[in-house]
């Protein structure tokens, strides 16, 4: 259900509050009604939360001793992908019955947006008086972003993995246990460790020690509890990217799931794949530039969206990172904010998605298949730029992250 252009405007015409720390009326508003439209649009389509169920039967398969990554009588045969941690966490969902269990991941997932535009405003220096009402109705937008919206509807722990991200990279830089949300998101879903890569970049070697460490635990953890899962996943199956799913789909918003698109080709060339490569190198460096240009509210998107870009697949589900990055764009290139809408629009599911059509696409197929890795490549470019006409900071010092208020606020 894309929103047109003038949503964003709220962002604008809203930004004057009653009193310090209140939001305004007309945001609370906002919010209201765009919650009443999502549970009448979940009531009327009823969504599967497919992955919701498969994390449910991840969790029976551990409990009762079944074999995690053998066969499960999961919807549509989906097999588990993530590492035995992640199952050891999933047992907790078999014990809610089904239906109260719905219910109450769509109430968290709400709240995990909320929280997650909270840590995006701290991140990206919102404050003055008026950021509460940027945060309520950054949030009544959020719900409509498509990758936000396909979280909430298959069930995904996206929002919580992005949370535990930005809740360490926002917590005051003293705190001896940062990095261990970074940890725990990778011992769940593996592909938060570029943000490790990206610390022992950026020489934060004390944090990085406590994510890598953390993430060490989990893999312990596992391994005790679960020794033959383990020994599988880690040697074996951490390599079948096939077992994720089809790399043509155009779901997969990634740099190869492009390439094989529009090469029409499952196994492209060596010479494409090296695009990946470049891509991972490139965006690493240009967030390692931009951290010490322009610090992590910087630094840290462009090294999710490398991530993004250079993974094998990544849904367009996995591009929750666009609520940061609309409010960092909100923040210091409002000109360009109109670009963010592409994560609006829902246009990606406006191309064929099943049966292998997707290798036989027409070319302005292709181009729309690929609106995410577009408008992730721009946004690295973008962040070079803006690094590049930042004067480098004393001392080889990072730029600090600067507290912003909304236009308008005192």
């Amino acid at each position: 259900m894309p929103l047109p252009r003038k949503a964003f405007g709220w962002l604008q015409a809203t930004t004057r509050s009653r009193g310090p720390g209140e939001p305004a009326p007309a945001s609370l508003a906002f919010l209201a009604f765009s919650l009443a439209m999502y549970l009448m649009a979940r009531w009327l389509s009823y969504p599967s939360m497919v992955d919701l169920q498969v994390y449910r039967w991840e969790g029976a398969a551990v409990a009762a001793g079944v074999d995690l990554y053998g066969p499960l009588p999961t919807p549509h045969g989906l097999p588990a992908t993530y590492p035995p941690f992640a199952g050891l966490l999933f047992t907790a969902l078999i014990v809610p019955a089904y239906q109260p269990l719905r219910l109450a991941v769509i109430a968290l997932n709400l709240v995990l947006l909320l929280t997650v535009v909270v840590l995006s405003c701290r991140l990206v220096g919102i404050g003055g008086r008026n950021r509460a009402t940027v945060v309520v109705t950054a949030t009544a937008l959020g719900i409509w972003a498509e990758p936000v919206f396909t979280t909430f509807r298959y069930g995904q722990i996206n929002l919580a993995l992005l949370a535990l991200v930005l809740w360490d990279f926002t917590r005051p830089a003293s705190a001896r246990t940062r990095g261990v949300g970074i940890g725990i998101a990778t011992g769940i879903k593996v592909t938060p460790a570029i943000f490790i890569v990206y610390l022992l970049l950026t020489r934060r070697f004390r944090m990085a020690a406590v994510a890598a460490g953390t993430f060490a635990a989990t893999v312990a953890a596992g391994a005790v509890l679960l020794p033959d899962a383990t020994r599988r996943f880690w040697t074996d199956l951490l390599f079948d990217t096939e077992r994720v799913g089809r790399p043509e789909n155009a779901a997969n918003q990634t740099v190869k799931g492009w390439i094989v698109r529009f090469t029409h080709d499952r196994q492209p060339d060596k010479a494409w794949m090296l695009l990946v490569a470049v891509v991972a190198v490139a965006g690493l460096a240009c967030a390692v530039f931009a951290y010490r240009r322009l610090g992590d509210r910087w630094g840290l998107p462009v090294c999710a969206v490398t991530g993004l870009l250079a993974a094998p697949v990544a849904w367009t589900h996995h591009w929750v990172w666009c609520v940061p990055i609309a409010l960092l764009l909100w923040v210091d290139a409002r000109r360009l904010l109109a670009a963010a809408l592409v994560f609006w629009t829902f246009a990606v599911w406006a191309v064929p998605h099943e049966g292998g059509r997707e290798l036989r696409m027409y070319f302005w197929q292709i181009l729309l298949s690929g609106w995410y890795v577009l408008f992730g490549a721009g946004f690295v470019l973008l962040a070079w730029s803006y690094a590049r006409r930042e004067a480098p900071p004393t001392e080889g010092r990072p730029a600090p992250t600067r507290s912003k208020a909304p236009a308008g606020s005192a």
